[in-house]
């Protein structure tokens, strides 16, 4: 073994998809970027770009920091996470299918394990930092368990018209803005929410940012609900199981994203830093917010199509029974990504220590270029943590107790049936007493085992027992995912 590649052991057992891994952990790197300059510290007095990490006194560095942020950074990771969401969501669901849950009971699992999500996040924005995504992530998660029923063609309509009125309204307001100097100018201050002095402010932040957030809500769900919708198609498709029948799909997706980022996120950033008129750079935010959705799937899609020689490394390591051997730096990537909720947390502490008035204040009066550093500090810290917990053979531990909350102590069941067969079956487990053990025979490691069922990889064969409930609202459930296979072509 040479020093830069490193023998993973541990998770060989399961066949798992490395794809999403790596782009949680790129996509925390994007957020720790992207909210360092927006949200954790405010740079009112920069003389250029100030809501978007600041320039001060013309500074090279802070100026070439701003364009790449603009390009690669703001309305990148949120559209990633999104759309992982939503991959998740499809992934879990193909798993109860192939279990046998009816509709019923597979909305239940989604709502307890998106509900927890959302409650973790409520914590975090109370807590932590005002900012947090993962109350609306929770709460979309469950919006999205009601409508495993219908068929990817519906979904994709959807997720399409969204889409399409998002780029037409955004865009409309960026000619808007652009025309009216007065409006514009309101665009060109800290995008920040303001810098709390005290940790008890940062409290009342974090409750007012709590009452918004409920609001707030539905437009939330407008933007990023269509990037969770085309994630849960992709998982019900499998492709980013099957990277090579989907190639196409996935290159025409990277070249979109591409497109975003040269003909919207360049213009935006020369705009920022003066080098095209500044009054343009509202009308390339706000394109950027409209068309910057697309590139979610599209980095995602560029990730798949570049990870595939590693993927099918580790496919033949495993089909072999040898260890697999991936780089250290990617073995890093997919540790963190494996534990994103627990990196995301991670980095607001060490954000909430690094830049608050109240703690160490670091980014007090720093421009965009010391506050990507900082930022890229933050990351490595977790990526570091991470990589000492894959060591150790630990999961993240709010990833732990988000799964023991969502599936219980034996995980989920290996094939469905209802409650009251489950306890029938039920047998005596020996002269302890008090007792019993599943009729199947799983053990609790076993079960929470097969509680993963967000990172499995998705065969399109298989078909589960026809569940006990066989209503009209079951009979759609199992077309749209028995029918997700058969749609590729379409």
């Amino acid at each position: 073994m040479t020093r830069s590649s490193t023998t993973v052991t541990r998770t060989a057992a399961r066949h798992r998809i490395i794809a999403p891994d790596l782009a949680r952990g790129l996509t925390l790197l994007g957020i720790a970027l992207a909210n360092v300059g927006t949200a954790w510290v405010g740079n009112d007095a920069a003389d250029l770009a100030a809501g978007y990490g600041g320039v001060y006194d013309n500074s090279v560095l802070d100026k070439i920091s701003v364009v790449l942020g603009t390009m690669f950074v703001h309305v990148r990771g949120l559209p990633m996470f999104a759309t992982l969401v939503g991959l998740g969501v499809g992934m879990i669901t193909m798993s109860l299918w192939r279990r046998g849950y009816p509709p019923g009971s597979a909305r239940g699992v989604l709502a307890r394990r998106y509900g927890f999500l959302a409650l973790f996040g409520l914590i975090h924005m109370v807590f932590i930092f005002f900012g947090d995504i993962m109350v609306f992530y929770g709460l979309a998660g469950i919006v999205l368990g009601l409508l495993i029923s219908l068929r990817d063609k519906i979904l994709l309509w959807i997720a399409g018209v969204l889409l399409a009125l998002q780029a037409v309204v955004f865009t409309a307001l960026g000619v808007f803005t652009a025309l009216n100097p007065d409006i514009s100018n309101a665009f060109s201050g800290s995008a920040g929410f303001g810098t709390p002095n005290t940790y008890g402010e940062n409290l009342l932040l974090g409750l007012l940012a709590v009452m918004n957030n409920t609001i707030g809500f539905p437009l939330q769900a407008l933007i990023y609900m269509p990037l969770l919708l085309l994630g849960f198609v992709a998982a019900r498709r499998g492709v980013f199981t099957d990277v090579a029948s989907h190639r196409r799909l996935l290159l025409t997706w990277t070249g979109v994203g591409a497109a975003v980022v040269v003909l919207i996120g360049l213009p935006w950033g020369l705009a920022e830093i003066g080098v095209l008129p500044v009054t343009l750079a509202p009308l390339f935010q706000m394109m950027n917010l409209g068309f910057g959705q697309l590139t979610g799937p599209a980095i995602i899609a560029a990730v798949a199509l570049l990870s595939r020689p590693l993927q099918e490394r580790v496919d033949r390591a495993r089909a072999a029974g040898d260890p697999v051997v991936l780089p250290l730096p990617v073995w890093a990537l997919l540790a963190l990504g494996k534990r994103s909720m627990t990196g995301y947390v991670l980095q607001s502490v060490f954000f909430l220590i690094a830049v608050k008035p109240f703690a160490l204040g670091l980014g007090e009066g720093q421009g965009a270029f010391e506050l990507s550093l900082i930022a890229f500090v933050v990351w490595l810290l977790t990526l570091l943590i991470a990589l000492g917990l894959e060591y150790a053979g630990k999961p993240g531990p709010l990833e732990h107790l988000h799964r023991l909350l969502s599936y219980g102590r034996n995980g989920l069941q290996q094939r469905w049936m209802p409650r009251e067969h489950r306890l029938a079956n039920a047998v005596p487990a020996g002269p302890a007493g008090g007792q019993t053990v599943p009729a199947d025979g799983l053990s609790g490691a076993e079960r929470a085992d097969a509680a993963g069922a967000e990172t499995e990889h998705l065969p399109g064969a298989g078909r589960p027992p026809v569940p006990h409930n066989t209503g009209p609202a079951a009979h759609r459930y199992a077309q749209a995912n028995r029918g997700s296979t058969e749609e590729r072509r379409d």
